[in-house]
């Protein structure tokens, strides 16, 4: 056997073993490579769609789904991303003025500025560039709903004092009196 036989055989060998390696464990590595891509996406939809929760209710601030969407903030926002950061940080504010909004002058006005500054920073960390005027006061809401809003919300107060006896409120009370003719059984 000469010299270059034998490194055709032992080159046959290392290819028939990165062969074998590669058919092995190539699916292996394509499945951990695509499984961290589906996490990073569903990552991705996970923070789309609070954002998109939250500015669909900017208007709104005080339905289930905006509040529920703000506390989730916390735990998909977790990366040392600076933007996330940012993004944190405009919660920790806003949640720091409700939660002392009685005693914050012009409540009202400092939350809608907040709430902006918020849905922009998150905006800007998932690429989105939105103007804080724009979304501040680029919502639609029907003066009805808001009409609505109020009057359920005076039902319900009103309806709460009458039960806890603090209501003064005084019930119209209509007499009922029965005058039915009397019904007379068949004779047999």
């Amino acid at each position: 056997m000469d010299y270059a036989s034998v490194v055709i055989g032992v080159i046959g060998v290392i290819l028939s073993a990165i062969t074998i390696f590669a058919i092995y464990y190539g699916p292996i590595q394509a499945l951990k490579i695509q499984r961290t891509l589906d996490a990073e996406r569903d990552e991705r939809n996970r923070k789309l769609q609070l954002f998109k929760t939250l500015v669909s209710y900017r208007v709104t601030r005080l339905a289930p789904a905006y509040v529920q969407a703000l506390n989730m903030i916390d735990l998909e926002f977790t990366s040392d991303d600076p933007k996330e950061k940012v993004v944190r940080e405009r919660w920790k504010e806003l949640r720091d003025l409700y939660d002392n909004y009685k005693a914050t002058p012009n409540p009202e006005e400092k939350s809608g500025e907040l709430n902006a500054a918020l849905l922009a920073a998150i905006g800007e960390s998932l690429g989105y560039h939105f103007d804080k005027v724009y979304l501040r006061r680029g919502g639609y809401y029907p003066e009805f709903l808001g009409n609505v809003e109020v009057e359920q919300h005076t039902l319900r107060r009103q309806l709460l004092e009458l039960l806890d006896g603090t209501g003064r409120r005084k019930l119209p009370i209509a007499a009922f009196e029965q005058k039915f003719t009397d019904i007379k059984s068949p004779e047999k």
